[in-house]
């Protein structure tokens, strides 16, 4: 009987959470039939508070970059982008007293990967700069005219991954994309010269030229 008597209540409650549906009371009977069931209230996930991360990204000539991705990971869960307009600015709400990871990353760019603590403050401010995750540079004979064809390959790190191989064009230019900026292996080669071996370390947006010599 007890039963039964408690199910009419249960289903009059819903009944009238239905009836004032979009209203204050709405919530509020929510709440009280979600305490009936042993449950909590249905909060939404925008209930935590927010801080404004803000910033500019430009290149090494501080011009800036548009259409970048911005990303921040919480550690907590969850993660919030925006893109970089005309101006290099982004703009986006986040987690206040948070810390994270912020991701940024574009075409032809070396991804940056930095932690951030948003703070309680009302806005956070980050700025940086990227660099080119590429290469570039000219191959020449010992009389500066440039050599088409020449087969350039970079080994990360003397091993067997992070290999890239590119051949110069008829001006004998060429351009290389680095998985990292790290030390790599180059080795230069051509029929009819001497191969060229070295290990140095590269960073994208850098100039490399090369000299050969007949064999």
């Amino acid at each position: 009987m007890k039963i039964k008597r408690g199910l009419i209540v249960l289903v009059s409650a819903c009944f009238l959470c239905t009836s004032l549906a979009g209203t204050a009371q709405a919530s509020k009977w929510g709440d009280i039939l979600g305490s009936v069931l042993g449950g909590g209230s249905g909060g939404s996930s925008s209930s935590y508070k927010t801080v404004h991360l803000v910033g500019k990204m430009t290149d090494g000539d501080q011009v800036p970059i548009q259409g970048l991705s911005i990303v921040f990971e919480s550690e907590k869960g969850g993660s919030w982008s925006t893109h970089t307009d005309a101006s290099g600015n982004y703009r986006m709400n986040v987690p206040s007293d948070t810390s994270g990871t912020i991701v940024i990353s574009g075409t032809g760019w070396r991804t940056i990967r930095d932690h951030l603590y948003t703070t309680t403050n009302s806005e956070r401010i980050f700025n940086g700069y990227l660099h080119h995750d590429y290469i570039t540079g000219k191959v020449t004979d010992r009389y500066e005219n440039p050599m088409h064809w020449v087969k350039l390959t970079f080994e990360k790190n003397g091993g067997t991954s992070g290999v890239v191989t590119v051949y110069t064009d008829e001006n004998g230019n060429y351009k290389a994309t680095l998985p990292d900026d790290a030390n790599y292996w180059v080795v230069i080669s051509q029929d009819g010269y001497k191969t060229i071996r070295t290990n140095t370390y590269l960073s994208g947006g850098w100039t490399r030229n090369y000299t050969m010599y007949e064999e």
